[in-house]
């Protein structure tokens, strides 16, 4: 597995580490983890980055590494059999099914549960995952350089892309999501930065059908997320007569994008090919007023 982050950082393979995950539970391993079942596709992805594909065992989903795939909801018995030094999920999971995890705990397993991060966490979330394998600073650091390398001051001409995370009930995301900084990673300018999020602390924004036909001349592009939260697919919305005068809709400026390379923090998506090559397209369709800080 090639990082994307170089390796060679020191590892201290002697060293017991200790920590609290974000459920608060106390989290002890007598050395770096080795044998780790990674049952959260973006933490998979963050340590086959920083080097640490060698150390999982065993995944929850088939991520197309090859990797034994247990599903979205393992029997203990097949995590059992992989003789696992580490389970690593997230929060979420753990309250879906804390029967397993407690029972993981009883048969003195070590369980992690660690929240997917917020854009200006992500280099300190990877530096936990770098601590959990026994690497050094180096991943850290280098997550914080490849994220201000994609970070971009988008221009008020750029195109402006609605992203729909919910078609159905027309939602976006939230201006300070990790969805919404990816939009500005590909030189897109956020045509719904006004969205409110719909509860406290959710990435959910609040957008909706008439707000979305209202701010037609600042959508140069419509983006619909694929994945759990929507099924709504472009062909869908180009069909919606609402939005038939719509002018990204008139000029066939929709496009399906997967919910993993949109709204997933994960090192290997930072430079989203779809979302560039999406953008890239728009930028060939004869605006010539639309410029990034990409190109300057």
């Amino acid at each position: 597995m090639v990082p994307l982050i170089t390796s060679g950082y020191p590892c201290f393979a002697g060293e017991a580490i200790r920590f609290a995950d974000d459920t608060g539970d106390e989290v002890v391993l007598s050395a770096p983890a080795r044998r780790i079942v990674s049952l959260y596709a973006g933490h998979t992805e963050n340590l086959e980055a920083i080097g640490a594909g060698d150390f999982i065992a065993a995944v929850g989903r088939d991520s197309g590494s090859g990797l034994p795939a247990l599903g979205a909801r393992p029997g203990i018995e097949r995590i059992i059999a992989l003789s696992p030094d580490l389970v690593l999920t997230r929060p979420m999971m753990v309250r879906a099914d804390g029967a397993l995890y407690d029972s993981l705990k009883s048969f003195g397993i070590a369980v992690a549960a660690i929240d997917p991060p917020a854009w200006e966490e992500f280099p300190g979330y990877i530096g936990r995952l770098s601590a959990i394998v026994g690497l050094g600073d180096e991943p850290e650091a280098g997550a914080a350089r490849a994220m201000r390398e994609a970070a971009r001051i988008v221009p008020d001409d750029a195109p402006g892309a609605l992203l729909e995370t919910n078609g159905r009930i027309m939602a976006t995301c939230t201006p300070d999501s990790w969805a919404a900084h990816m939009l500005a990673a590909a030189g897109f300018r956020n045509a719904a930065a006004g969205a409110l999020p719909a509860a406290p602390g959710s990435v959910i924004g609040v957008f909706g059908a008439e707000r979305t036909i209202a701010s037609d001349e600042r959508i140069d592009v419509i983006l619909l997320q694929q994945g759990t939260m929507n099924t709504v697919t472009a062909a869908d919305f180009m069909k919606d007569g609402r939005f038939s005068r719509m002018r990204a809709v008139r000029n066939g400026m929709v496009f399906d994008v997967s919910e993993e390379d949109v709204s997933r923090p994960s090192l290997r998506r930072l430079w989203n090919g779809a979302l560039i090559s999406i953008r890239e397209r728009a930028e060939a369709g004869g605006e010539s007023r639309w410029t990034t800080a990409e190109s300057g």
